[in-house]
């Protein structure tokens, strides 16, 4: 099997479709569900599910590796150990959310009850919203294995309809949210979950039509969940530390500061999942062809999509991040009716960390292949354990909240260019030339990209809404016309013929 760029390309159309509705859809909706919530209640439903989402970091790598194996064994094409594949990952997503569930029952109220700052009138309607994310994070984690196998088979299409539907699904439920009478925090929750419910019916229903392993039979091969278990065992560490860090610091954020820098900061993911919703899209549509092609034994076609990729998701992020960085204020004026203190810094800096993580979420992608994550998973523990404590004893201090960010830049660096290359070097065999140079050739057209859109920003004065569509538009055409410039020779060649041939 070769790279297959045609069915990149196309998978990627769909996909970018499919996040253009919803991101504009996402945009319009957060608006209008922190103008209606108010700040207060939207920081604590946030913080409520930052709650199970810390109970449930085992989803995480319960999926990851669901998706590796089922990806893996499509590439092999051996149906009968496909078929069992999927069985016993439903099995083991249907015993995690029993788990889950008796965390939430258990531990979860202990927190609610002794540790969540929640004003005192709010208590109620706040255990009922706990309730029912315990419910919707169930119903996720069982859609897992039918979401994954959708993605192992390149279906793009498919989940670009799932997510046009969600899209029109939210819409509904910001119209019913604006004229309910009811406590608006509860009804938000409980239309969320609905819309939740609907997705996984549809996505098991086309599972069961199209795919030839999909059974409703819970059947656990002993072998393969060892397999699964064994490559999640690692996983698991990486996942609670990933997960401690991001609801984690949410939780630290509502013990130390206003509910309002709870809402900066759930602000802020938003914009940093709408970015990375884009170029995980392209990620979507390249990581199962790097598992095949690894799957396969072709090492160098899987090695060579997994760097090329790398540069251009990086490229992208430098479109996407450097002109929304510059017109951040402007954004946010336009996109909220109130926008929460340290908003602004906390989506600029996010989008930095973003944009210098990219080689740390590409690099990752090799490793699930070999199922060689054990050093990664080990580095996970001491990085997170040790930015986490970082970032209590700062607030303990009295420093910003701006230093979860601060830290998360530095991190991202170390990521990056430290942990995932030395990986890759020593483990999966990669060399040290081919990530060097992967990583200069994308340094060399950041620096002078930096350094324009700088000038740019500090000419233009944004006093208008006009000056920042202005400096948007300059800084798009300086990101395209450095990264054609300072792309290799041989890429340019082959651009340059794609868009002859797409205008002829």
């Amino acid at each position: 099997m070769a790279i297959d760029s045609k069915r990149i390309a196309k998978n990627t159309v769909f996909l970018y479709a499919r996040l253009l509705l919803v991101m504009g859809v996402t945009l319009y909706t957060s608006r209008v569900v922190l103008d209606k919530l108010g700040i207060d209640d939207y920081g604590l439903y946030n913080v409520i599910f930052s709650i199970v989402g810390l109970l449930s970091f085992l989803n995480g790598t319960l999926s990851f590796g669901t998706s590796r194996f089922i990806t893996y064994e499509l590439g092999k094409q051996d149906t009968n150990k496909l078929n069992s594949t999927f069985s016993t990952a439903l099995g083991a997503h249907v015993l995690l959310a029993g788990i889950i569930f008796l965390l939430g029952e258990t531990i979860g109220i202990w927190y609610f009850y002794n540790v969540l700052v929640c004003p005192l009138e709010r208590i109620n309607a706040a255990f009922i919203v706990y309730q029912i994310s315990i419910f919707q994070t169930i119903i996720s984690i069982i859609q897992v294995p039918f979401s994954s196998d959708i993605i192992a088979h390149e279906r793009m299409e498919f989940y670009a309809y799932i997510g046009v539907y969600e899209a029109i699904a939210k819409l509904l439920v910001v119209f019913l949210l604006i004229r309910t009478p009811f406590d608006r925090l509860v009804y938000y929750s409980c239309l969320v979950a609905i819309v939740g419910i609907s997705t996984l019916i549809i996505n098991v229903f086309f599972c069961k039509k199209n795919f030839n392993e999909v059974s409703f039979r819970i059947k656990i091969d002993k072998s393969i969940f060892k397999n699964i278990m064994t490559f999640s065992g690692w996983n698991i560490v990486a996942n609670l530390s990933n997960t401690l860090m991001l609801q984690g610091v949410i939780m630290l954020l509502n013990l130390f500061f206003q509910p309002f820098v709870v809402a900066a900061q759930a602000v802020s993911n938003q914009i940093s999942s709408a970015l990375m919703q884009f170029v995980d899209n392209v990620r979507n549509a390249i990581n199962p062809q790097v598992i095949k092609l690894y799957a396969e034994k072709n090492y160098s076609e899987s090695k060579r999509l997994t760097l090329v990729s790398a540069e251009y998701v990086f490229y992208l992020l430098l479109l996407l991040g450097v002109p929304a960085i510059m017109i951040m204020p402007a954004l946010l004026d336009i996109w909220l009716v109130e926008v929460p203190v340290y908003a602004t810094e906390f989506a600029r800096l996010i989008i930095i960390q973003n944009i210098l993580g990219n080689f740390s979420a590409a690099f990752y992608t090799p490793m699930v292949a070999a199922n060689r994550i054990k050093k990664n998973s080990v580095a996970s523990v001491v990085l997170c354990v040790t930015q986490f404590s970082l970032i209590y004893l700062l607030f303990k201090i009295g420093l910003s909240p701006l230093w979860v960010r601060y830290l998360g830049i530095i991190f991202s660096l170390i990521w990056s260019f430290v942990v995932k290359p030395y990986i890759l070097w020593k483990d999966i065999g990669y060399t040290k030339k081919e990530l060097f140079f992967c990583v200069l050739r994308c340094g060399k057209t950041l620096v002078p990209i930096v350094i324009a859109c700088f000038l740019i920003y500090k000419l233009i004065p944004q006093e208008r809404i006009i000056d920042s569509v202005l400096v948007a538009l300059s800084s798009i055409v300086i990101i395209v016309l450095f990264v054609f410039l300072l792309m290799e020779k041989r890429d340019r060649k082959r651009l340059v013929c794609f868009i002859k041939r797409k205008i002829q």
